[in-house]
């Protein structure tokens, strides 16, 4: 074979091992962007700035942002309808008892209004009359308390005031009149309710003749029976 043809070949042979190794480089950066793309290796995160995508459409960008923004929107929306039905059923916890419907959302208010205004009233005269008496009137004083009593509970305010408070009014002349500051439903359901009452109670007797006032607070629990609001518990704060 002539010098020249040698040289020939070894150009050729050159400029082929070039290629190969221009293409070899070109496969493993196309590899190596598959793979970040993809998130084959754990752990790899690749940042890009909007800037430096040549040709990214400015319109596809901006319809990201508006997916971006309208799914914010959504999880809000959702987080405020959580929100919602929690308090609907914490502060209605059986609305089918109370025979009202989802659909009808001013008449089911009135009517939850008006239930705590019944409530609430019945556990005002309930604490009046259990912590108000006076000797000369203390039959009927004991009596009319315990027309707002029910349960475990009339039991033993029955026998609690046959036992010390009747004995001790009569001897001691000890009269007690109290009057409700506030009351404020926290529980309603069907058949109970849980009220927290705060009370101005005035006490006079023979020993002490000037009046003591005394300021407490009751959680009273009442349950519904046979349409009437009775105190079922009466648990001082």
């Amino acid at each position: 074979m002539s010098s020249e043809n040698k040289d020939a070949d070894a150009t050729e042979a050159e400029i082929i091992e070039s290629n190969a190794t221009e293409i070899d480089a070109t496969e493993a950066d196309k590899v190596d962007l598959e793979k970040a793309v993809d998130g084959d290796e754990p752990g790899d995160t690749v940042e890009v700035d909007e800037a430096e995508i040549p040709g990214e459409p400015v319109k596809q960008r901006s319809v990201a942002r508006l997916v971006a923004i309208v799914v914010l929107a959504v999880l809000l929306v959702g987080s405020a309808a959580g929100a919602a039905s929690v308090y609907w059923w914490i502060y209605r916890p059986d609305q089918k008892a109370f025979g009202l419907s989802l659909f009808t959302t001013a008449s089911v208010d009135k009517q939850i209004q008006d239930r705590q205004k019944q409530v609430a009233g019945a556990a005002r005269d309930g604490t009046v009359a259990l912590l108000s008496y006076a000797p000369e009137t203390l039959d009927k004083d004991l009596a009319n308390a315990k027309s707002h009593l029910t349960g475990e509970f009339l039991k033993y305010y029955s026998q609690f005031t046959d036992q010390i408070v009747a004995p001790a009014a009569r001897q001691k002349g000890v009269k007690t009149e109290a009057t409700v500051a506030r009351a404020a439903v926290s529980e309603l359901r069907a058949d109970s309710a849980v009220v927290l009452v705060f009370v101005n109670q005035v006490t006079t007797s023979k020993d002490r003749p000037d009046p003591a006032l005394a300021t407490s607070s009751v959680v009273v629990k009442l349950t519904n029976t046979d349409g009437r609001w009775l105190i079922s518990e009466f648990n001082p704060v």
